[in-house]
């Protein structure tokens, strides 16, 4: 009898291996559970930083305000006044990125569908993704539904698509700039073939008009109270301005408050809090006397960005480059390490064997490439250009690398910290665009037109 030969032998057990969708299915099915609860054990309730306690007050008292966008702070309350603690998002955002990740690696063909188990692996053990995953910030619930969009794009559920969408804008404001590419094929869903360009764009605009409007009308039903966070943005152009031209500071509405000399001890291109906090040698500005000089100090920075603008933009660059970690320096804040102080008693199980391990883990890589922006967006444009060249058949890998990369580079213009939490949906959307370019595929059309809708995982 003929014995095979190692390479056959080999050949033979790959084929037979997790070749049926069943097998698959269950493998990732395990797999999300058993990241989940690991997760979960490790770290609940979750970790949190000064904003999440704050989130998680506003939600327990029930008043809020917008400079952090209330339905997470609501949704942070609702699981302390039932459960006694947050852990209850943690849960959710856990499986949520989990079972919609799972969803995307997901496929009949055996082929595709063991190229995404193999996605799903590195999604899940690198320390990017789950590093984040447990700290109870709106980036990662953003990214949570953000996913859960595309995931149901992927299995032609417009109305699902535009609801997490709405959610995801709602949960932060300036996701709006990750929607709108993902907004594409969700009007392209629910339009009918036989619409014309006209209807469509008719759709798209209205789809557009709910996103913008979605944070407001979610403030108005909770009744939160204006504060005007973007006020943060202003001053710190002004301060990266000053602190190039110090002498300006002279002619400014914040000569009362501030000098040169203390704006530049202030100004950081790391963060904008010094300005606020203070820091030895130089007086903290007050939030509260810019807020109530709105239109004074909006006209300071107009005047100021027309006047200076390569101080404006060297400010802009540097920002960014901290923000992606495109500078020879250590990481800034690669994620949070624990809970900070609070009122309520929480506390992360820090003598716990596996938060030990995982928190030694990430520790270990927290300056290396993992955590370097511009190595996420980098490949992330790759594969939007990989996506670009079959974007008729895969148009869902093509929106989410848009996506992912309009949010990341909207920070250019917007940004006032480097915290790498910031781009987090990037890092997330690159592992979708990875997904869709493997298991994504043109849904047949029908005699009527109308696309058959796929089926999700089960």
């Amino acid at each position: 009898m003929r014995v095979p030969s190692i390479p056959e032998s080999f050949h033979f057990r790959w084929s037979t291996t997790l070749a049926d969708t069943s097998s698959r299915d269950r493998a990732l099915r395990i797999g999300v559970l058993l990241w989940t609860a690991v997760l979960f054990a490790a770290f609940q309730p979750g970790l949190m930083s000064a904003d999440s306690i704050d989130q998680y007050a506003q939600g327990i008292h029930g008043t809020y305000n917008d400079v952090h966008p209330p339905l997470g702070s609501w949704l942070l309350g609702v699981s302390g006044k039932l459960v006694g603690s947050p852990w209850l998002v943690l849960g959710l955002q856990l499986l949520a990125l989990g079972a919609c990740m799972a969803a995307l690696v997901r496929s009949p063909e055996t082929r595709q569908g063991r190229w995404g188990l193999l996605i799903m692996a590195a999604f899940l053990f690198i320390p990017t993704a789950w590093a984040l995953a447990v700290t109870l910030w709106k980036d990662v619930m953003t990214a949570a539904v953000l996913l859960g969009a595309v995931a149901a794009l992927k299995y032609r559920r417009p109305g699902v698509a535009l609801v997490l969408l709405l959610a995801g804008v709602a949960f932060r404001h300036n996701a709006l700039i990750a929607a709108i590419p993902l907004a594409i094929p969700t009007t392209a869903q629910l339009s009918a073939r036989a619409w014309g360009w006209f209807r469509k764009a008719q759709v798209l605009a209205a789809i557009m008009l709910a996103l913008l409007l979605s944070p407001s009308v979610v403030s108005r039903v909770l009744d939160s109270t204006p504060a005007w966070a973007a006020g943060q943005l202003f001053l710190y152009d002004l301060a990266g301005i000053y602190a190039a031209h110090p002498n300006l500071v002279s002619q400014s509405m914040l000569s009362g408050e501030t000098t040169g000399a203390e704006i530049e001890r202030l100004y950081s291109p790391l963060h904008v809090w010094p300005l606020f906090g203070g820091v030895e040698g130089a007086r903290p500005i007050a939030f509260s006397s810019i807020a109530s000089r709105r239109d004074e100090l909006l006209a300071e920075w107009a005047r100021m960005i027309r006047k200076q603008p390569e101080a404006w933009m060297r400010h802009r660059l540097a920002s960014f480059a901290s923000l992606v970690g495109a500078t020879p320096g250590p990481i800034y804040y690669p994620f949070h390490r624990g809970i900070d102080p609070n009122p309520f008693q929480l506390r992360v199980p820090s003598e716990g064997r596996m938060y030990k391990t995982l928190h030694r883990i990430k520790v270990r890589v927290a300056d290396s490439l993992l955590f370097r922006g511009w190595a996420w967006l980098l490949l992330l444009g790759a594969l939007a250009l990989v996506a670009l060249r079959s974007v008729r058949q895969k148009p869902i890998a093509f929106c989410t690398a848009l996506s992912g990369l309009g949010y990341a580079f909207s920070y250019l213009l917007i940004g006032i910290g480097s915290d790498f939490r910031f781009i987090y949906w990037s890092v997330i959307a690159t592992f979708a665009t990875l997904a869709l370019l493997i298991t994504e595929s043109p849904a047949p059309e029908t005699a009527s037109g109308a696309s058959p809708v796929s089926k999700p995982p089960e």
